[in-house]
């Protein structure tokens, strides 16, 4: 197995299917490989370096732009998909203040990262140009608390309303409802979960 920091951050396949995007951390790639008919993508990926240090996660908005998280400094970068597998970036790295974004979701307009190093959620909208900001201006929608530690995951469910964060160091999973303006607004914490050094809790999936 591989190192962490050479592993692959995440892979996703573009909306429409036709590619297989996957991000090198200490690369600082963004390897996508176009799929064939078959179902099987390209044996050789179209490689594009990363516009932020240590890309991780991948999400798309509306319109198929695809948003990278960046560890490095907790940046967010947009790209446009061309057909060829490169990637055009349509704005450069927007930093959140935060410590070693990881984890990104969409709901809709807006996203929420995941910052690992200090256990925060940070809130970003989209204006129907695609620019990114944040939804607020200290780049927190979610602060942590003694039940909150090691933000490792996100999850927003089908319908959108509600966001739930897991807490690997804590053992714990919060749950948010999703504002119209992007708030969050705490609902529930679980407790009880194994922690993350008893048993390497880390994913979740909500529906």
């Amino acid at each position: 197995m591989p190192l962490f920091s050479r592993s692959p951050g995440q892979a996703a396949f573009t909306p429409d299917g036709r590619a297989l995007a996957v991000t090198t951390k200490s690369a600082n790639t963004i390897e996508v490989f176009p799929m064939r008919r078959d179902g099987r993508p390209a044996h050789r990926a179209t490689v594009n370096d990363s516009a932020g240090g240590v890309p991780f996660a991948i999400t798309f908005d509306g319109s198929g732009r695809m948003l990278v998280a960046e560890a490095e400094k907790s940046t967010v970068s947009t790209y446009k998909v061309r057909a060829d597998g490169r990637l055009k970036a349509v704005q450069r790295p927007l930093a959140n203040g935060q410590d070693t974004l990881c984890w990104l979701e969409r709901a809709g307009d807006f996203f929420f990262g995941g910052n690992t190093g200090n256990s925060t959620v940070t809130g970003y909208r989209t204006d129907s140009r695609g620019r990114l900001a944040l939804t607020n201006d200290v780049g927190v929608a979610a602060p942590p608390s003694a039940k909150s530690q090691g933000v490792i995951d996100l999850a927003v469910t089908d319908d959108e309303k509600f966001l739930y964060v897991q807490n690997a160091v804590s053992g714990t999973v919060d749950g948010f409802r999703i504002g119209h303006d992007g708030s969050l607004v705490k609902v529930t914490t679980v407790t009880g979960l194994p922690a993350f050094a008893e048993s390497g809790m880390e994913g979740i999936a909500a529906v």
